[in-house]
């Protein structure tokens, strides 16, 4: 759960500051987080012991994604709010299809452009960029030289937007800022996205998830399924699994290969995959 607008009144991040980027690399076992990180997501997670298997598995469905839309002829991708490249992220999965795949990550939390520009580097990743954007500003990341460098607006693009719409407020339109990501991209092209909701949930559960990411970088704004549903607009929906019709599914069903033996009652976040006609 990861670029993240940050509205007028919003924590600055910083060291300091919980991070919603940073605290999903505590939960994915990662090793780029501070203490206070860490503080909040133990806390999350008393409030919500599921949460850890929550991030385990929408870090596997942006891997089954990702990887069935390199296998779709996508060799050039855009994964906003992406957080810090943890192990398999998404230009390694997708360079195992094309090796000369391009990938722009998009991020604005200070911190985590540091670690993740410096860890590339190392790594001598060279059709592998980090942009500082942000979500709410499709121009700054469309517009953007790195990812004009990278990216052929011309050919089709996978769009991985993996858990960070629910980090855009009621109030900034969320679909209206999506669909100018994706009237900017031409047919043939995908979008991966995954939502936390409150449908079925019980309030307390809400109102804990709450509690704590009032003192992180950013709200969490639970949403519908049907509102989830409608940032897919437009958009062809692919079979979350072998015999399932195309529509939107749940992270840790969606590209399962024994979708029955998923736990029904872990339905935080639906997720689909979807293609322009």
């Amino acid at each position: 759960m990861d670029t993240y607008p940050h509205p007028k009144g919003a924590l600055k991040s910083g060291p300091g500051v919980a991070s919603a980027g940073r605290i999903y690399d505590y939960f994915l076992n990662g090793r780029h987080h501070t203490p206070a990180d860490e503080e909040a997501a133990r806390k999350l997670q008393e409030k919500v012991p599921e949460l850890h298997y929550m991030a385990q598995a929408n870090r596997i469905f942006l891997q089954r994604a990702a990887g069935v839309i390199a296998r779709a002829g996508v060799d050039q991708f855009i994964d906003l709010g992406s957080g810090i490249p943890t192990a398999w992220n998404t230009h390694e999965v997708v360079q195992v299809v094309h090796p000369d795949a391009r990938v722009v990550y998009v991020d604005n939390d200070p911190v985590v452009l540091d670690m993740s520009r410096d860890m590339l580097r190392r790594s001598g990743e060279r059709n592998v960029a980090y942009v500082d954007a942000d979500i709410a500003d499709p121009a700054s990341v469309i517009d953007d030289p790195e990812v004009r460098r990278l990216i052929d607006f011309s050919r089709p693009v996978g769009y991985m937007h993996v858990a960070i719409w629910h980090f855009v407020n009621p109030e900034q339109d969320p679909w209206s800022l999506l669909r100018r990501y994706l009237d900017a991209v031409p047919s043939g092209s995908y979008l991966a996205l995954s939502h936390v909701t409150a449908d079925g949930q019980r309030p307390d559960k809400i109102e804990r998830f709450n509690e704590v990411y009032r003192n992180v970088t950013a709200r969490l704004n639970f949403r519908t399924f049907a509102e989830i549903d409608r940032f897919f607009d437009g958009w062809e929906y692919l079979p979350p699994h072998e015999d399932a019709k195309p529509g939107l599914s749940y992270v840790d069903v969606w590209g399962s290969k024994n979708p029955a033996e998923v736990d029904p009652s872990h339905t935080w976040i639906p997720a689909g995959v979807a293609r322009k006609p």
